[in-house]
């Protein structure tokens, strides 16, 4: 059982049915197929998807079998964006236990890679078996979370805008030529690191720990897909899943100035989402790839 799907409004329905009997009577139908994939043993794999809300619902790949037989693969909840907010170079990795990949991006604003669930897997590698192996520019960034808490803004520092753009872009030139390599890069990273500790660690003893950590996006646990984030709120939607009437958020979160949707219900939520406060949760990040700039 995914443990997301609560995230995407069907809570109520893992509790009156078998996720199965739901996929096999309400998506696996011939009007709800997205993609088709033969294969070479005589086999077709098909993804379908079921739409409870716009760019918002259910996932689901079955394998035929020349015999007749069908089972199901894998399912998953989806929550598509139009916007691309990363134009780092994306590498895709198959799952091990899945025919699904991962998306990873080499992220300097946050100093970290970033690593995803590709959604409609069975569309990429379908590509892949078309075209020679190849990343990809232009990601859209995704999130589901089961929980969630609302932090109140912190006071912003007296820099202005101009000198924190220099700020970043030294920063992000400095991860850059470190990753190369780049010894005194590494050095001066690490002397900013050491300073930066110093200052937090001096500042925890008189101050809440959530406002000397204004934002974060650290990996949680051992799915490498999930993470802690503390990000600001930039934009509040409500919407209801169709299917099961449960209602939604749907907040765009920035954090360290990598932005992305989030979905999830509203009774999971603790506190009133408004635009520049904070939200603190843990998260599945999933996105799609610009298919049209392979590199």
């Amino acid at each position: 059982m995914h443990k997301f799907l609560k995230a995407a409004g069907f809570g109520r329905l893992l509790t009156e049915m078998d996720v199965h009997e739901f996929l096999k009577r309400e998506v696996i139908k011939a009007e709800n197929i997205y993609t088709i994939l033969e294969n070479s043993d005589g086999s077709t794999e098909t993804e379908y998807i079921l739409h409870a809300a716009e760019n918002l619902g259910i996932a689901c790949t079955a394998i035929s079998f020349p015999d007749g037989g069908e089972e199901i693969e894998y399912y998953y909840p989806f929550f598509c964006s139009r916007e691309f907010c990363s134009e780092e170079n994306c590498a895709l990795e198959r799952h091990t236990n899945t025919e699904t990949f991962a998306g990873l991006i080499d992220e300097y604003k946050l100093g970290i890679s970033l690593i995803f669930y590709i959604q409609f897997s069975l569309l990429y590698k379908k590509y892949l078996r078309l075209n020679p192996p190849a990343d990809f520019k232009g990601t859209a960034l995704t999130a589901f979370a089961n929980e969630g808490v609302v932090l109140l803004p912190v006071t912003k520092t007296g820099e202005s805008e101009e000198a924190f753009a220099v700020r970043k872009n030294e920063e992000e030139r400095l991860l850059e030529a470190a990753m190369q390599g780049d010894q005194d890069a590494i050095e001066t990273l690490t002397a900013s690191d050491i300073s930066l500790y110093n200052e937090a660690a001096h500042r925890i003893q008189t101050e809440d720990l959530y406002s000397v950590v204004e934002q974060s996006l650290m990996p949680s646990g051992i799915e490498c897909d999930q993470y802690s984030v503390i990000g600001e709120i930039t934009d509040v939607e409500e919407t209801k899943n169709s299917i099961t009437g449960e209602e939604l958020w749907l907040l765009s979160l920035l954090c360290n100035e990598v932005s992305f949707r989030l979905c999830m219900r509203k009774e999971d939520l603790t506190g009133e989402p408004l635009c520049g406060r904070r939200l603190k949760a843990r998260i599945w990040l999933l996105g799609t790839l610009d298919m049209r700039r392979p590199v």
